[in-house]
């Protein structure tokens, strides 16, 4: 039995608890792009998908990411989370809305919209 598109996204959205770069990558496409919207740059590739992820988890104790509302239709999947950023014992709420599309168990696309001015408000971009 192969994992559904809903299950692998809960899985990679999961690994950011217990800082697995590696383990979120690997759950990319080749050729992946994971685009945090307000900032313009997409990652594109493992390869700069993990650098990212990894730069992430020097700055971060980690992120609890709350499921608020999640749907899907085929390879799409829209979901409305709450990503708790964790640095020491400071925790940083962040509404994100991410359209992520999964195409033969693989993230092709994941991408988040978030608030850019909560960001730099939470100290943290």
């Amino acid at each position: 039995m192969t994992a559904s598109n809903e299950q692998i996204l809960r899985h990679f959205l999961a690994l950011w608890a217990v800082r697995d770069a590696e383990g979120m990558a690997a759950l990319f496409a080749e050729d992946g792009i994971y685009d945090n919207v307000p900032f313009k740059k997409p990652m594109v590739g493992r390869t700069a998908i993990r650098r990212w992820l990894g730069m992430c988890f020097e700055h971060l104790t980690r992120i609890d990411v709350e499921i608020l509302n999640i749907a899907s239709q085929d390879e799409w999947i829209l979901c409305e989370r709450l990503d708790v950023h964790v640095i020491g014992d400071r925790h940083m709420p962040l509404p994100v809305m991410g359209a992520i599309r999964i195409v033969e168990g693989k993230i092709v696309m994941l991408r988040d919209y978030f608030d850019r001015q909560t960001v730099t408000e939470l100290g943290m971009g």
